[in-house]
């Protein structure tokens, strides 16, 4: 049986947060008040709360475990020892079990959540001590070695060794063909039910034509779309109010104002009049993609657990599509905007094409995101350019070894 439970809550301001909870319910005071004061605001999503207290939860397992009162510890200034350090490293790097969230195995997660929850948890330690025992934190010269301890374990994300080994995660034209005989609406391959086809077909096609994050996709309304001059808004509305998702879909980049072309706003309309019609009911709100289920859930907004079983059912269709996610799209949009740009004729006027692009995906201006989203045409022009250079070597070295 689990100890720890975790309860996800909307506050009255539309915040949306969550609380550690223990079998015996005895508080578990100073983890919740790091997830209130340290973790509740507009810099945190409601899934990056979760995660935390997910990072929180395992490092209460460790030390009970260990059989180590953390609070204690701290507060007679004894610290943790250099090795407890390195066992809370190892203990994080535990794979789950399957199908329980707080059990974990002998299995090892990859380096990034290993990096990832070190962090959180080292963070939450130095909270916790400058919470405990205030300015001694930084005074007492234990406190000191203790936390400069943890600063020296705390993992540096390095770029994996196999970098340049990734094909990237665009998907090609022949998985796009796969891709939509799946999910098109009126393709006889479609593997949905069929009361949700055009919906299914056209979150695809938004997630396509725009680059868009899962995010955006699922807080896009209505009243955000301008049909007349076929544009879609993308508005960061974190802690909305109106919005009864607890696990709120938010926008994580900037709000930006899109153009989009007439066939797809014709997909939006076909399916507001259609499909969105049918299951709407009397629910007072205008988000776009709703949920088809039957009872009290019928008409709702779509939850992100609806939206990841949808794109899960892809990947289990078809082996060509085994790695494929909602996010393959954004990377695929950023390689089609690099060969279209490259293919451009006319002026832009001076403009930087990384500008465009970071303007069209909701990075601040010039930022280095497209250095992660643009690796498929990256290695592409990479490999091309190499190509020249090999014929050029290539010819040099015919005539020099027939000397």
């Amino acid at each position: 049986m689990n100890k720890y439970v975790i309860k996800s809550f909307i506050m009255n301001d539309g915040t949306r947060s969550c609380q550690i909870i223990h079998s015996s319910l005895k508080p578990v005071v100073y983890p919740n008040l790091y997830l209130v004061s340290e973790i509740v605001n507009d810099k945190y999503t409601a899934s990056t709360r979760l995660a935390v207290a997910k990072v929180i939860i395992m490092l209460l397992d460790f030390f009970e475990k260990k059989n180590i009162d953390l609070e204690k510890v701290i507060n007679d200034k004894c610290f943790l020892a250099r090795e407890d350090i390195k066992d809370i490293i190892t203990y994080m790097s535990k794979r789950k079990t399957k199908g329980n969230i707080y059990e974990f195995n002998h299995r090892e997660v990859g380096s990034g959540t290993k990096c990832y929850r070190v962090k959180v948890a080292f963070k939450y330690i130095k909270w916790l001590c400058e919470y405990l025992i205030g300015s001694e934190a930084h005074n007492d010269s234990q406190a000191r070695l203790f936390l400069k301890m943890l600063n020296g374990y705390t993992p540096r994300k390095k770029i994996a060794d196999t970098y340049y080994m990734d094909d990237g995660k665009a998907i090609d034209s022949t998985q796009k063909k796969v891709l939509f005989r799946y999910v098109g609406a009126n393709s006889s391959s479609n593997i949905y039910s069929e009361n949700v086809r055009k919906r299914n077909e056209l979150i695809i096609i938004l997630l396509y034509s725009l680059g868009m994050r899962k995010g955006e996709l699922l807080n896009l309304r209505i009243s955000d779309i301008n049909f007349d001059k076929s544009t879609i808004s993308i508005m960061r509305r974190h802690g909305d109010i109106f919005d009864t998702r607890v696990n709120q879909p938010v926008v994580k980049t900037l709000s930006r104002k899109m153009k989009v072309n007439e066939w797809v706003i014709g997909k939006v309309i076909e399916y507001i009049q259609t499909e969105r019609r049918n299951y709407i009911g009397k629910k007072p709100h205008d988000f776009l993609i709703i949920s088809h289920k039957g009872g009290k859930q019928a008409g709702l907004p779509m939850s992100v657990s609806s939206y990841e079983k949808t794109i899960q059912k892809i990947r289990e269709h078809d082996p060509i599509l085994k790695e494929f996610s909602g996010h393959s799209l954004r990377h695929t949009w950023n390689y089609e905007f690099s060969v279209k740009i490259e293919k451009l004729n006319f002026s832009l006027n001076g403009l930087s094409t990384e500008l465009i692009r970071s303007y069209a995906m909701g990075w601040t201006p010039y930022s280095q995101m497209s250095n992660v989203y643009n690796a498929t045409y990256v290695r592409e022009q990479a490999n091309r350019i190499l190509s020249l250079v090999q014929d050029r070597i290539q010819n040099e070295l015919k005539e020099l070894v027939n000397e």
